[in-house]
């Protein structure tokens, strides 16, 4: 059974990937702007969403999800 401290560090893992995908895509050149553009403010946004959510379920110990 997951509890939801593994379901919180799991959502932590994929709001990094998240991150360190909005990252690479404008490190590499993906889209038109110079800097970061609108849609990878909104995924950075979406990230740190879910970083707050993975943080409240990490908090909340090992009691099935």
């Amino acid at each position: 059974m997951i509890t939801k401290r593994q379901l919180g560090i799991a959502l932590a893992l994929a709001s990094l990937a998240m991150v360190i995908g909005v990252v690479a895509a404008d490190w590499v050149g993906a889209g038109e702007w110079g800097g970061f553009g609108p849609l990878q403010w909104l995924g950075l946004g979406a990230a740190a969403v879910l970083l707050l959510v993975s943080v409240g379920l990490i908090l909340r110990g090992n009691r099935p999800a």
